[in-house]
C-alpha cells in the first residue's frame, strides 16, 4: 500500500511546517510532498520533495500535490504536529470511505440540509473515490474545498468517516493573515452556495 502525503504550507517554515514534516518523518516511513504555496522567502531544500507553486488555494495546491501512483492520498494542513505511527491505521480504513480529523456540522449552508462533512486537518482519500470524484475544485480559493468535495463524494454513494491518527491540529489557521483573505472568502462563500443551494439533505453521510 502507498500512501502520498501532501503537506500544504505558506510562510511558517520554521515554526510549523518544517516541524510538522520532522515529526512525520520521525514516526513513519512514507513519501512526503510539501508544497510551498508562494511562501516569502521560499521554502528551503528539504529530506523529501519540495514543490514550489504560486500562491493559489488550498484545494489546488493539493491537487499540484497528488500527481503520481499511490493508494492513498494523505492531505495535511501545516499546522499540525505527528506524535506517532500512522500507518497501522489504514489496515482498518474502507476504500469506498472519506476520512478525516473529526465531524464538520457548522459550515454555510448546513442549516439549509447539506449534509455532515469531515474536517480536514487531515484528510484521507482512497485512489478509487479519487478516480470518481476528481481534484478538488480550484474555484474553491479560500475555504470550503473539503465541504464541497465530501459533497461531491456523498452524491455519488461514497461514505465519511473519522479516523483516530496521532496528529494534533493547532488551530492557528494561518491563511486568515494572507492580505485580501476576508475578500476571498466572501468570494468563495457565494460560489459554494451557488454550487450547492438549498436542498434536503442527510446530515449524517456515515
Amino acid at each position: 500500500m502507498f500512501i502520498r502525503t501532501v503537506v500544504v504550507g505558506i510562510d511558517h517554515w520554521e515554526d510549523l511546517t518544517k516541524p510538522f514534516a520532522d515529526s512525520l518523518q520521525k514516526h513513519n516511513a512514507m513519501y512526503m510532498v510539501i508544497i510551498d504555496n508562494g511562501s516569502q522567502p521560499p521554502y528551503p531544500d528539504y529530506t523529501q520533495r519540495v514543490m514550489r507553486t504560486e500562491r493559489k488555494g488550498y484545494g489546488a495546491a493539493l491537487n499540484a500535490g497528488s500527481s503520481g501512483n499511490w493508494d492513498w492520498l494523505l492531505c495535511c494542513n501545516n499546522d499540525c504536529i505527528c506524535t506517532g505511527n500512522i500507518m497501522d491505521a489504514f489496515s482498518t480504513l474502507r476504500p469506498d470511505t472519506i476520512y478525516g480529523n473529526e465531524w464538520k456540522y457548522s459550515y454555510d449552508g448546513m442549516e439549509d440540509g447539506l449534509p455532515a462533512v469531515v474536517d480536514s486537518a487531515y484528510l484521507l482519500i482512497p485512489r478509487k473515490i479519487w478516480d470518481a470524484v476528481g481534484k478538488f475544485d480550484p474555484q474553491m480559493d479560500a475555504a470550503f474545498e473539503e465541504v464541497d468535495y465530501c459533497i461531491r463524494a456523498v452524491s455519488m454513494g461514497y461514505r465519511l468517516d473519522v479516523v483516530d491518527l496521532p496528529i494534533t491540529h493547532l488551530n492557528l489557521h494561518t491563511r486568515r493573515e494572507l492580505e485580501g483573505y476576508d475578500k476571498r472568502w466572501e468570494a468563495t462563500r457565494k460560489y459554494f452556495r451557488a454550487k450547492h443551494p438549498n436542498r434536503e439533505g442527510a446530515r449524517d453521510a456515515s
